[in-house]
């Protein structure tokens, strides 16, 4: 999947989180990311460092890529 913008990736987090059946909170504290700050990158009403999204998508086993254009 080819994402633009943060608010994709916050939604991507979202959708894989709900398909793991967990919860917010689970994953705040599988990830280390405080669960206030998920839910607004999940809602896309705040921007994160790139090592916040990197742990989010650590704990639900998505890998990012990137590539030259």
């Amino acid at each position: 999947m080819r994402l633009e913008s943060a608010d994709q990736l916050g939604g991507l987090i979202r959708q894989r989180r709900e398909a793991l059946k967990l919860r917010q909170g689970e994953l705040a504290s599988i990830s280390g990311v405080d669960q206030g700050n998920l839910s607004k990158i999940e809602r896309g009403c705040a921007r994160a460092r790139f090592e916040t999204y990197l742990r989010l998508c650590s704990a639900l086993g998505i890998d990012l890529m990137a590539e030259a254009r």
